[in-house]
């Protein structure tokens, strides 16, 4: 390809992509059209074979043309970025107006006040302001006003239900468990040395009794899983009751300051979401899997997250996009 043009069209990347996949096929990735990896890592080769060419004509031409090298500063996040989703695509309501909501969602705030609600009425009328009140959330309605008004969102339980009914999935925590636990021992050797926290999960592993290996095993492959796809592990989970700097979902462990107590005791969490507190867990599992389930409940985009859905849960559907590369590569890894 270099030997034409240093700027490959995007139907040239696919047709060599499709050809190395079609010779070659213990290559194809896991997920997806099976080349998809290929294409992105063939587009980062010529983009790197251009940069030092700085004085190469067509490089010139094409930088001007649009306008690379030019930074713009980024405005600190706030708020959480939204994605359109297939599965908030809701159909109109049907046989429910805004007075009939009116009145499920004040039941349901009282029943949030009694010290032991009534489940039966909770899960009947969060169902029959289900399709209302995904609408609602699709249609920009913020955070904090959607856990007011309906608060059994401020609850693990609440949002894993939201996210069973917009999929019609049951059992979506023992899905979870059963699928996650045949990654760990994979997901382990992939992080091996890639993070600054190993070593207190390493000590606290050692003290350990044998029995208990397994769960710590569990929690290390989880808390330490954004470390696969390099995110930052602290725009995820953090230590202390310090504010996050992050306004995505982030699981909060108020009364912990040590990462070996973390991988070897059962510690409380609090899951926060653009400055609010969405919920509590009595441990960082459960917190973990309650912000997943934000991520759905309030349409946001975060590959680690993503994983979780389409290849632990194995949750999809007609119309989701492509995964990113870099958790295709991943997928690939785990196979």
């Amino acid at each position: 390809m270099a030997q034409y043009t240093l700027y490959p069209s995007n139907c040239d990347y696919v047709n060599v992509a499709k050809a190395l996949i079609l010779k070659f096929p213990f290559l194809r990735d896991v997920e997806g059209n099976g080349y998809h990896t290929w294409h992105m890592s063939l587009k980062r080769k010529f983009k790197s074979e251009r940069a030092p060419l700085v004085s190469d004509e067509e490089v010139k031409r094409f930088k001007e043309r649009f306008g690379h090298g030019v930074k713009r500063d980024k405005p600190p996040e706030t708020t959480c970025q939204r994605i359109d989703s297939p599965s908030v695509q809701q159909p109109d309501v049907v046989g429910e107006d805004s007075i009939s909501v009116d009145a499920h969602v004040k039941i349901l705030q009282e029943q949030y006040q009694r010290t032991q609600p009534d489940n039966a009425v909770v899960n009947e009328r969060m169902t029959r302001t289900f399709h209302w009140r995904r609408r609602e959330i699709t249609h920009g309605m913020m955070t904090a006003q959607a856990i007011e008004k309906y608060p059994f969102l401020r609850t693990a339980t609440g949002l894993c239900q939201e996210v069973g009914q917009t999929h019609k999935v049951t059992d979506l925590n023992l899905r979870f468990r059963e699928n996650f636990s045949e990654m760990v021992p994979s997901l382990l050797k992939l992080l091996r040395g890639k993070s600054t926290i190993e070593k207190a999960y390493a000590d606290s592993r050692g003290e350990a009794l044998v029995e208990d290996t397994i769960g710590m095993d569990f929690k290390a492959a989880l808390i330490l899983l954004p470390t696969v796809f390099k995110e930052k592990l602290e725009n995820y989970i953090s230590l202390g009751k310090e504010e996050p700097a992050t306004p995505y979902p982030i699981v909060q462990l108020l009364d912990s300051c040590d990462w070996k107590k973390v991988f070897c005791e059962r510690r409380n969490a609090a899951v926060k979401m653009e400055g609010l507190e969405i919920c509590r867990t009595v441990s960082v599992e459960d917190a973990i899997l309650a912000a997943f389930y934000a991520y759905f409940t309030f349409n946001l985009a975060w590959n680690t997250l993503t994983f979780i859905q389409r290849h632990v849960l194995k949750v999809s559907e007609a119309g989701d996009k492509p995964l990113p590369t870099a958790l295709t590569r991943i997928i690939n890894l785990l196979a």
